[in-house]
Formats: C-alpha cells, structure tokens, sequence
C-alpha cells in the first residue's frame, strides 16, 4: 500500500517526473528554434541576404540522424521484449549514428569555410552556422544522457526502468530528427 503511494506522488497528471521534464525541454527547445526560424525568415527578407550553398553533406548527415533514431526504436523494442542484445545493439547504433552526425555537422562547417563562406560574410551565413550549431549542441546533450543510459546498460546495472528510460531517450532522439527535419527544410527552400 505504501508503495502504491509513493508511486502516486511521483506522477503529475499521470506522467512520470522523467516525462514531465523531457517533455518541459522539448517545450523550451522548440520555442528557442521557432523564435530563431522566425528571425531568419524576416532577415532574408533584406537586401545583404545571400544565400549560401547547402553542402551535400547535410543529406548525409540527415539520413545518420534517421538511422540514430531507428537505433533508438531498436533499442526501445529490445526492452519491451526483454532482449538485453537488441538493447545494446540498438544503443550502440545511435550512438555511433548519433556521432556521425556530429562530425558530419563539423565537417560541412569546415567545407564552408574552406570556400569562403564564413560565419560573418553575410547574414545568410551567420544564420544558416547558429541554426546548425544550436541543433548539434541539443544532439549532443543527447549523447550525454545516450552515454549514462548505455554505460547503465553496458554494465548491467540499469534496473526495471530500462524501457521507460530508453523510451524516454528515444522520444529526444526522435524529437532531435524531427527538428532537423524543419530546420533542413527551411534552409534548403530558402
């Protein structure tokens, strides 16, 4: 009985602390990209604009991040059915894709510059480099928490909440490729 209701009061409105937290962070994450979309649709709208090339990297780097969320489903599937391999497969998966998406981001930034187009040549420049480096920066706290969860995990300690925490982990991951998925579009139709 007692645990029932300490259970109780770790939910607010039937989600979990975890849940509300992810889901408060993804609330602030997507005003921090909405108020930057709209700043970058209203400057290009003046005469300095220049648009710069997409590098074709980033379509590279688009499908990593796809494959670092299938990783993620993998890993969630492997804990719904009790499969420690599927789990640890699927981790490793998006982490690996998760990193090449990282270095790929690094990678196209150095390719821009290599060719002149620096972060302050023009406003195109300066917007297209904040977006992308604000986008790696929320990857990145993603492979922090995709680190803990996988060093859990890899060592055998993470307990019976490995489906919610992993759940929880893949809803970012999923969340971070449906942002890339907007913000890619904006750039490459603008």
């Amino acid at each position: 009985m007692t645990e029932v209701i300490n259970n109780e009061k770790e939910k607010f409105m039937g989600l979990t602390h975890a849940q509300v937290f992810m889901y408060l962070l993804m609330t602030v994450i997507s005003i921090l990209f909405l108020f930057i979309t709209n700043a970058y649709l209203f400057r290009m709208n003046f005469a300095d604009w220049q648009s710069l090339p997409m590098p074709t990297l980033l379509w590279f780097n688009s499908g990593a991040l796809v494959l670092a969320s299938v990783g993620m489903i993998w890993a969630k599937q492997g804990a719904k059915s009790g499969s420690p391999t599927n789990i640890k497969i699927g981790l490793t998966a998006a982490g690996i894709f998760g990193t090449l998406f990282t270095l790929g981001q690094i990678t196209a930034w150095q390719e821009l510059n290599a060719v002149g187009y620096f972060l302050a040549s023009n406003p195109a420049n300066t917007f297209f480099y904040l977006i992308t480096a604000l986008h790696v920066m929320h990857v990145l706290g993603g492979m922090v928490a995709w680190l803990r969860v996988s060093f859990k995990v890899f060592l055998g300690s993470e307990n019976t909440a490995t489906e919610h925490t992993i759940g929880l982990l893949g809803i970012y991951w999923h969340y971070m490729l449906l942002v890339w998925a907007l913000l890619f579009s904006i750039l490459l139709t603008t």
